[in-house]
C-alpha cells in the first residue's frame, strides 16, 4: 500500500545554476523563490561567460552569501585570469566574450570562484542526504543526461554513496532513477536549451522517503538581456561567437557548441564563412 504524504510542511530547498551572466533571469529567480520560500538555496555553478554581464552576477551572488559550487565556466575564467589554458588563437576575434568576462572579474570575484567547491553534499535535518554536482561526479563538464544510457550512467555514479544526486550543465531539465539512484539535473537560469526562454530552477521537496523534483520555469523581461548584449561590446566588430550566444538566448537552443563541433570534425577555422557552411548543412 502506498503512503501519501502531506508535502506542505515538508522540508524544501532550491538549486539554481547556469546563470551565465544573466542577471535579469537570476533576479527573476530570486523574486520566484522569495515566495517560494524553500528551507535552503544553493547555487550549482557557472555564474559566468555566455552572457553579457558575469561580473553583475558574481558581484549579485557573493552579496547573497549562499552555498555554492563551482562549474566549468567559472574554473575556467579563473585559470584564464591565471594565465593558463589560454587558446593559441586568444586574440582572434572569437574569444571576445570571454576576454571581455574576464575583464569585468575584479581580483575579489576572481578569488571567490576559486574558493568554491566542486562538489557539496546537501543534509537537511530528518531527510536523507544528496550530492550536489556541476555536470556529473567525475567531472564538471559531463552532464548526466539523455546522452548517456542508464548503463553509463550506473558507471558514472558507481562512486556515489548519496541516493539523490542533482547536477546542471546540460541546460535541461531531466530526471530518472538508475540502480536506486535519484539522479535529478536542473533547467538553466541564464540561457536553457530546452527550447523554453524562461528562467529555470529546481525544487526539491522531501515526501519522507526521497526528494521529489519540482522544475519551475520563470518568466521574465528579456529587452534588458538584449539591452546589455548591445551595450557591452560583446556584438562589436561582428563578433559570431557573441552573435551564436545572443541567438541561444532567444530560442533557448543550442547554437555555439554544435557549430564548435562541427568545426572541429571538418578540420575549418571558426569564422562566418565556416558557419554559412555549417548553416547550409543543417538546413
Amino acid at each position: 500500500m502506498s503512503i501519501k504524504h502531506n508535502l506542505s510542511n515538508m522540508p524544501t530547498f532550491a538549486v539554481i545554476a547556469d546563470m551565465h551572466g544573466n542577471l535579469p533571469a537570476l533576479e527573476a529567480v530570486l523574486a520566484d523563490l522569495a515566495v517560494v520560500k524553500p528551507d535552503a538555496i544553493y547555487f550549482a555553478g557557472d555564474f559566468v561567460n555566455r552572457g553579457p554581464e558575469s561580473g553583475a552576477v558574481v558581484e549579485r551572488a557573493m552579496a547573497l552569501g549562499l552555498p555554492a559550487i563551482s562549474g566549468n565556466h567559472d574554473t575556467w575564467l579563473a585559470m584564464l585570469a591565471r594565465g593558463e589554458r589560454i587558446p593559441e588563437n586568444w586574440g582572434d576575434l572569437w574569444w571576445q566574450p570571454q576576454r571581455l568576462a574576464l575583464g569585468e572579474l575584479t581580483p575579489e570575484m576572481l578569488a571567490w570562484i576559486e574558493a568554491l567547491p566542486a562538489t557539496m553534499r546537501i543534509e537537511l535535518p530528518e531527510t536523507a542526504p544528496v550530492l550536489l554536482v556541476h555536470g556529473s561526479p567525475r567531472h564538471a563538464r559531463e552532464g548526466m543526461g539523455r546522452m548517456f544510457s542508464d548503463e553509463q550512467a550506473a558507471e558514472m555514479l558507481r562512486i556515489v554513496e548519496e541516493r539523490t544526486i542533482i547536477g546542471a550543465h546540460i541546460h535541461y531539465p531531466w530526471e530518472r532513477h538508475v540502480n536506486g539512484t535519484h539522479v535529478v539535473v536542473i533547467g538553466a537560469v541564464g540561457c536553457p536549451f530546452n527550447g523554453d526562454i524562461n528562467a529555470q530552477y529546481g525544487l526539491f521537496t522531501w515526501d519522507g522517503e526521497e526528494w521529489r523534483f519540482e522544475h519551475r520555469s520563470v518568466p521574465y523581461d528579456h529587452e534588458p538581456l538584449y539591452a546589455a548584449w548591445r551595450n557591452s561590446g560583446y556584438l562589436d566588430d561582428g563578433c559570431l561567437s557573441a552573435e551564436l550566444m545572443l541567438l541561444e538566448h532567444h530560442t533557448a537552443r543550442t547554437h555555439y557548441v554544435p557549430f564548435w563541433d562541427w568545426c572541429l570534425e571538418n578540420d575549418l577555422p571558426l569564422t562566418r564563412e565556416s558557419y554559412e557552411r555549417f548553416a547550409a548543412e543543417r538546413g
